[in-house]
């Protein structure tokens, strides 16, 4: 029994956990947890979730963030979110108590069968928790295949488990009792968180206290000088510090010139905070020896009431240092619910805006890669253009050099053409004129004879 989780058939945390420790909303995954693209995980925070996908069918994987910071008593909660996958039995759930991240640990698991399981984690081993066999729970009322809400809540090594609303099953492991938080993704599984929040338990104070409840002033008061003596103490430290480092100015401020004036500041202002600090810290002892004092007669009063003994003056005094407070405390408790709706408010805004601008931011990546493979496509024209005018250029002066040949040829053939003319018309004369002569020189001849 003592390594192992004993089940209870009820709610066993009674706990209210208010104070906010941490409120993870995947906005900055890169800084606190990571963005992962390997060939067994796909992890990327987009559209206000942080997607996981497991690729590997051999197991499982758990992520946690950069914080070192462990946790004790608290209330867990985280939204999980199945993505359409072949696989049917995807997995997803959340590691508490972890040492050392994955060498131990607790682990509470959903799939999309609707069913849970809480299991003991030890290296790369997982071992139920509860249960026999796998450790599967069937729970159809209360998960469903898409979107289920785990809230997780521990007090004293003691654990409630509801998922959507509904409270499933209370166990305990005495083993653990502080580590990590982180997520897990089960194997060949697409999940998506869309926040993981951490509340704890607020401390009692004097003011949120009523004036029967003598057991919870007491703790009160003893947080409050437990305080106060720690406060002590480091005001000590403190003024011991400022002491040495005074004592270390007046032994060197014997042989300083009334020039050395920064040294001197130097003295006087270590000298005005022993001062200070001596007397912040007699204010501090001054409220420590009364709250130790108010705490034995509340110890006194308390024996009293014990041995059925009623001091009357304890408890008037007691009930008018309470009523004191109440108006106070009243006011309190409406500004801060205004405050918790604000910020709820705000939170749901804030949500909504982020998915907004993550839409908005991937509408505008998809358009600057559409410009810049425009601006490719044009580029690439304008070295096409550039090329066909280079092309015609060349072919323009070819054909212009073959042209100016062509003239050149015709005026040399209208030219021989001319000379040949001129020859033509000479023989034609030539011709004529003989046969002018010869008629002349019959006509002669005959008129001889």
């Amino acid at each position: 029994m003592c390594s192992t989780g004993i089940f209870a058939f009820g709610q066993e945390i009674n706990k209210e956990f208010t104070k906010l420790l941490l409120h993870e909303q995947f906005n900055q995954v890169d800084k606190t947890w990571s963005n992962t693209f390997n060939a067994d995980n796909l992890f990327i925070a987009q559209n206000g979730y942080y997607e996981l996908f497991r690729k590997s069918k051999k197991s499982g994987y758990y992520l946690f963030s950069n914080s070192n910071e462990e946790y004790t008593s608290f209330q867990l909660e985280a939204s999980i979110s199945f993505g359409e996958h072949k696989n049917k039995k995807q997995s997803a759930g959340l590691v508490m108590m972890a040492q050392a991240e994955t060498s131990g640990g607790i682990l509470v698991e959903i799939n999309q069968k609707k069913e849970y399981r809480i299991l003991k984690i030890s290296k790369d081993k997982q071992t139920p928790l509860i249960g026999t066999g796998n450790g599967w729970f069937k729970a159809s009322t209360a998960i469903t295949k898409t979107d289920n809400t785990i809230i997780i809540k521990t007090y004293d090594k003691v654990y409630d488990l509801y998922i959507n609303g509904q409270y499933l099953k209370s166990f305990t492991d005495i083993e653990l009792n502080k580590g990590k938080i982180g997520i897990y993704v089960g194997s060949d599984s697409k999940v998506k968180f869309d926040y993981l929040k951490i509340m704890a338990e607020e401390k009692k104070d004097l003011n949120t206290l009523s004036s029967t409840d003598a057991k919870s002033i007491e703790e009160s008061f003893t947080q409050i000088i437990v305080k106060l003596k720690d406060q002590i103490n480091k005001k000590d430290k403190e003024l011991d510090e400022y002491k040495t480092k005074l004592k270390l100015c007046e032994s060197n401020s014997g042989g300083l010139r009334n020039n050395d004036t920064a040294l001197l500041g130097q003295k006087n202002r270590l000298a005005q905070q022993v001062e200070s600090l001596d007397i912040e810290n007699e204010n501090l002892k001054t409220q420590l020896a009364q709250m130790e004092e108010e705490l034995n007669q509340l110890k006194d009063f308390k024996q009293g009431i014990e041995k059925g003994n009623e001091d009357g003056d304890i408890i008037i005094n007691l009930t008018n240092m309470v009523s004191t407070q109440k108006t106070t405390i009243e006011d309190l408790e409406k500004k801060n619910k205004s405050l918790n709706d604000e910020s709820n408010s705000l939170f749901l805004e804030t949500k909504d805006l982020t998915k907004q601008l993550d839409k908005v931011t991937n509408e505008l990546t998809s358009e600057q890669a559409k410009f810049i493979n425009l601006s490719y496509e044009a580029d690439s024209l304008r070295r096409m253009i550039l090329t066909l005018k280079d092309s015609l250029n060349k072919k323009a002066v070819e054909a212009s050099k073959k042209t100016g040949t062509e003239k050149e040829l015709t005026e040399e053939e209208k030219l021989q053409q001319m000379i040949e003319k001129e020859r033509e018309e000479r023989r034609k004369r030539k011709e004529e004129e003989e046969r002018l002569r010869k008629e002349e020189e019959d006509k002669q001849n005959q008129g001889n004879g």
